[in-house]
């Protein structure tokens, strides 16, 4: 397959690190990736004139579409990078397959935001709402996001061993993260990380502010990491958590994964009555944190891994052709 990847803004080089012989183009560069470049030794094209369908069989573009729609002037650059050089690249040629990477917080369908899209468009979509039905051609993908370090490059460079992950830890419940109150009216989101934070925050292990290194040696080194819900799914928090080894205790969400199996409902809360019951279950339990442990393990070896990411595109590329 000839793929080629467009950036908006350079947000994620997750598909780079699933695809290494597709070539990376952006827009424009915004955040700052030198290491990963480095690490992964290739550099963005900034030129986007070879995008056709005479190099390319395949185009992904990796985007927040929910910003075509509005007109906050934070966002501009997007709209612009969208009109000015995608569309008009999508326009022009006929590629096999148009694949949008909707790397959105929000839980907004993307088929809203291309008008009349056509057979050959597909949208792999970050939070996926798994109470909703969508389009055929709109697919589950929770693995690309933004940030200085993505997703699927923490699941590549990250993991730990079988045996760091079921060692023994300290039995302490980590949280470090922002608190705040996050409301979006037309789109149905609201999140008090406050207010759920300050019910459980006595059981808590919490050092403040720490830099990457820090932050996932403590997670390492943590029974338990709790993860509350933020503006969007999944939280990157989540995978962090998960590739660490400790057991994620996680604020109930309706993200779609890409796969059917789940997590222990032992480790799910809905509020902070719920989280209490649960956690001291497991506190109290050895057995139970084991199976919790081993089942969140049989997941992130199975699935969280560049093998299975890349089949799981190409097999949506092939059913939709």
């Amino acid at each position: 397959m000839r793929i080629a990847i467009l950036d908006n803004i350079n947000e994620d080089i997750g598909l780079k690190i699933l695809f290494p012989e597709a070539d990376y183009y952006v827009c424009e560069e915004k955040s700052y990736r030198s290491e990963s470049y480095n690490h992964y030794k290739f550099m963005p094209i900034l030129q986007t004139i070879n995008i056709t369908d005479k190099n390319y069989d395949f185009l992904f573009i990796i985007m927040p579409l929910r910003h075509l729609a509005n007109n906050e002037p934070a966002v501009e650059n997007i709209r612009k990078n969208y009109y000015n050089i995608i569309k008009k690249i999508i326009d022009e040629n006929n590629f096999k397959k148009v694949c949008f990477f909707d790397n959105e917080d929000y839980d907004c369908d993307p088929v809203n935001y291309i008008p009349n899209p056509t057979n050959n468009v597909i949208f792999f979509k970050r939070n996926y709402n798994k109470t909703k039905i969508y389009y055929s051609n709109v697919i589950p993908f929770p693995y690309i996001t933004f940030g200085t370090k993505n997703i699927i490059e923490k699941i590549d460079r990250d993991i730990v061993s079988k045996t760091e992950y079921f060692k023994t830890k300290p039995n302490r419940v980590f949280f470090t993260g922002g608190l705040y109150i996050h409301e979006c009216i037309p789109f149905g989101v609201y999140v008090n990380r406050i207010d759920i934070y300050n019910k459980i925050s006595s059981t808590l292990f919490n050092p403040g502010h720490m830099d990457n290194n820090t932050f996932m040696t403590t997670l390492k080194n943590s029974k338990y990491g709790v993860d509350l819900q933020g503006a969007g799914n999944p939280n990157t928090r989540t995978f962090e958590i998960m590739i660490s080894g400790a057991l994620l205790l996680q604020q109930k969400n309706n993200l779609k994964w890409t796969f059917e199996d789940e997590i222990s409902e032992y480790c799910l809360f809905i509020d902070a009555n719920d989280y209490f019951k649960k956690l001291k279950l497991l506190q109290e339990n050895d057995e139970l944190y084991n199976d919790c442990l081993k089942i969140q393990y049989d997941i992130v070896n199975k699935y969280f891994n560049k093998e299975y990411l890349r089949e799981y595109i190409i097999i949506n590329l092939q059913e939709l052709i």
